[in-house]
């Protein structure tokens, strides 16, 4: 009995981090959605206590400072389109701004820490074995959920959903193991098995490319050098290989030959016209771009809903080339966080850094950012912190 028992703060944590890590399926169904703001709210005012508890000991780390600059920028670029913040941008930024906060007081102690990850790990598993039961039960998606048999829907939602929720899952699966028992323990292993059997069964290539990255980096030792080259040539290679399928594809050879392997051509699955049309917009404002704008506008723009498929792509329509360049000043110098030591606490979060970096190309994400932005920014700025509890005996 042990082994189960949930103490009162580790159950409020999974309450607190339900709304934040919730899939599509428990976003859409009756009554659920409305439970689910009701939920969000409830979680903000819990952290603004927790915060306003423990004002003098919680401190904004440089992780933390940068997303707040990063949405005030963003602010800037939505005030100067629209003339003062819409509803989306307010929403944007309480989802992110609330879980980066929520990040960022679990770090304090090693205790709130595993309670935080052992509720992503709760979660995470069960929404890993619901959508591959009903992948089984319903192979042309959840009736309720699904419109078009072409395009199944299951708990994660379409197939290209999975990797945007697993991904910073498993991240803090893996690093509640490390912190708690100095090693991954089977039952990460076998969720993460059971991931890549949901990828491959829905054949989502550029999520099984990230989780490829990931799960090589996690099960590889590199040296300290290498450690380094491999965050910032990864980096390096998303940016240039952005540069070269949006504005090159049609110049090199050898590429059409590599996409026929996993099936594509070289208009990637019709991404190539949503590139076309974001970069047209971008265009008429390149500073600033055009701000958080709702479904219809970026519809009108792109021709998507989601995006252009390509995330330094929807960074520069969102906030211009002052957003872009921000944000990759900012990977670079946190980059350097996870460089002082080769463990497997910084290789689990570079593995997790470096597969958004490779699935940044063809996929967008920006309704997932608040996570990537815990990671890639909160998390890493407090890399001393995790090491620390990590090392201890």
């Amino acid at each position: 009995m042990g082994n189960i028992t949930i103490n009162t703060k580790q159950l409020l944590l999974i309450i607190i981090v339900y709304p934040f890590f919730k899939t599509y399926y428990f976003s859409t169904l009756g009554i659920i959605p409305e439970l689910n703001q009701i939920l969000f709210t409830l979680s903000l005012i819990i952290i603004c206590i927790f915060y306003l508890l423990e004002l003098r000991r919680l401190k904004l780390n440089s992780g933390m400072m940068f997303v707040i600059m990063y949405y005030l920028l963003i602010l800037i670029s939505t005030t100067l389109k629209d003339f003062s913040p819409n509803s989306e941008y307010f929403s944007l930024i309480t989802f992110s701004l609330g879980f980066s906060l929520l990040v960022n007081y679990c770090l304090q102690t090693k205790t709130d820490f595993l309670y935080f990850s052992s509720a992503i790990r709760s979660l995470l598993y069960i929404y890993v074995v619901a959508n591959l039961f009903f992948m089984i039960i319903y192979p042309n998606g959840i009736p309720s959920i699904t419109t078009y048999v072409d395009f199944p829907q299951y708990v994660f939602g379409n197939e290209n959903s999975v990797i945007k929720l697993v991904l910073p899952g498993l991240c803090f699966v893996f690093l509640h193991d490390l912190v708690k028992f100095k090693k991954v323990k089977k039952k990460s292993w076998l969720l993460l098995i059971l991931v890549w059997v949901t990828l491959f069964t829905t054949w989502s290539v550029t999520s099984m490319i990230g989780l490829f990255v990931f799960t090589f980096m996690v099960l590889n030792k590199f040296g300290k050098r290498n450690l380094f080259f491999d965050y910032y040539f990864i980096l390096a290679f998303s940016i240039c290989a952005s540069i070269i399928i949006i504005f090159l594809r049609y110049e090199i050879n050898i590429l059409a030959n590599v996409l026929q392997i996993f099936g594509k051509d070289l208009t990637f699955s019709n991404r190539d016209f949503l590139w076309i049309n974001t970069i047209e917009s971008i265009k008429e404002s390149p500073i600033w771009g055009y701000g958080v704008q709702n479904t219809e506008e970026i519809w009108k723009h792109i021709g998507n809903a989601f995006g252009s498929h390509n995330y330094y792509l929807d960074t520069t329509f969102r906030g211009g080339l002052t957003a872009l360049i921000f944000l990759i000043s900012g990977l670079i110098y946190f980059g350097k966080r996870i460089t002082i030591n080769n463990n497997h606490v910084t290789r689990t979060i570079t593995g997790t850094s470096c597969a958004y970096f490779m699935m940044w190309i063809t996929e967008p994400f920006i309704s997932t950012e608040f996570l990537m932005f815990s990671i890639l920014f909160v998390l890493m700025s407090r890399i001393d912190l995790v090491l620390e509890y990590y090392y201890e005996t």
